[in-house]
């Protein structure tokens, strides 16, 4: 009994620890735009929890080239991105969070359309901003 629980345990404290690559690549591929953008501003809005605080993050970027755009950008169009971070005292295992932009960034951007259609959002967890 003792020996099931502990493999049992190991199991659950294991179970979302990680996402794979092969998901990871999969999120990015079936982003509706994969862009390279330049963070032009960069707007922070932070609300203090209990056990940490939650960032609200809007940048207007310029895109400086196109991987890929199911809504037709092209390099110069500005578009709007809406996300949030978890900045937690004991975060929950899982995938990481996205990093906060910083004006006049430049990265690779894996994005969907949000529910708003005026802003796009980050599509692949941690892994929706890398250096191009």
């Amino acid at each position: 009994m003792r020996t099931t629980l502990a493999y049992l345990l190991l199991a659950l404290t294991t179970l979302h620890a990680a996402i794979s690559p092969d998901h990871i690549r999969r999120l990015q591929e079936e982003a509706a735009e994969a862009l390279v953008i330049k963070a032009d501003q960069v707007d922070v809005k932070i609300t203090e929890l209990k056990d940490g605080r939650r960032l609200d993050i809007q940048v207007t970027a310029s895109i400086q080239s196109v991987i890929r755009s199911k809504a037709g950008h092209k390099p110069g169009d500005v578009v709007k991105v809406a996300y949030k971070v978890m900045e937690l005292k004991n975060p929950p295992p899982g995938p990481d969070e996205a990093k906060v932009l910083e004006k006049g960034e430049t990265v690779r951007a894996y994005l969907d359309h949000a529910g708003d259609k005026q802003s796009l959002r980050p599509a692949a967890y941690g892994e929706r901003f890398q250096q191009p």
